[in-house]
C-alpha cells in the first residue's frame, strides 16, 4: 500500500492511547501489547533496544513497534534511522518505514518507532502479535567531533615588511 498509509499508520500507534480512550471506534481493529511487564530487551555491549509497545494492523498487515533505545557509552550513539528489522523465530523482516532520529546521546535513552508490513517476498506476514519479537539494530558510539581553530599568524616577517 502507499507509503503515505505507513506514515498514517505510526500516527495511528502513537496517538493510540487518545484513540482508545476519546475515539475507541477508530482502534477498534488495532490489536494492542504492551510490554512494560515483561521485559523484551536486546542488549548489546553499547546499547540497548527495548520494545516498549507493539501495534497490529490487520487489513494492512503491518506490526508497529515503538522501542527505546538506551546508549551505554560516553559517546554519541548512532544508527541508520531506516536501519530497523524484526525476527521472528527464524525469519527477519525489514523494516517498512520508521520515526527515528539515529542518534542518542550518551547515557541516555531515545524512543523510536519503526513499522514492518507484509514479508521481503511481498505475501502477508500474518503475524500474531502474541510472538517473542528482537528488534535488530545496528548503532555504533561515535567519538565527538573536535574543531580545532587555525593559530593566528605570528610570523615576524610578516609584520616587518611595511611599505
Amino acid at each position: 500500500f502507499p507509503p503515505r498509509r505507513s506514515s498514517d499508520l505510526l500516527d495511528e500507534a502513537k496517538a493510540y492511547p487518545l484513540l482508545r480512550t476519546y475515539h475507541p471506534e477508530a482502534v477498534a481493529q488495532v490489536e494492542y501489547r504492551n510490554y512494560e511487564k515483561e521485559s523484551r530487551v536486546v542488549d548489546c555491549t553499547n546499547y540497548a533496544v527495548k520494545i516498549e509497545e507493539a501495534f497490529r494492523f490487520n487489513n494492512e498487515d503491518t506490526l508497529v513497534f515503538r522501542v527505546g533505545i538506551t546508549n551505554k557509552t560516553d559517546m554519541e550513539l548512532r544508527y541508520a534511522p531506516n536501519g530497523f528489522s524484526l525476527r521472528v523465530g527464524e525469519r527477519t523482516y525489514p523494516q517498512s518505514i520508521s520515526d527515528a532520529s539515529g542518534v542518542v546521546p550518551p547515557h541516555a535513552e531515545a524512543p523510536a518507532y519503526f513499522a514492518v508490513t507484509g514479508s521481503p517476498n511481498g505475501t502477508r506476514n500474518d503475524i500474531s502479535i502474541k510472538n517473542d519479537f528482537y528488534v535488530i539494530l545496528d548503532a555504533h558510539p561515535v567519538e565527538p567531533v573536535v574543531s580545532v581553530k587555525p593559530e593566528e599568524s605570528t610570523n615576524q616577517e610578516d609584520e616587518d615588511e611595511s611599505p
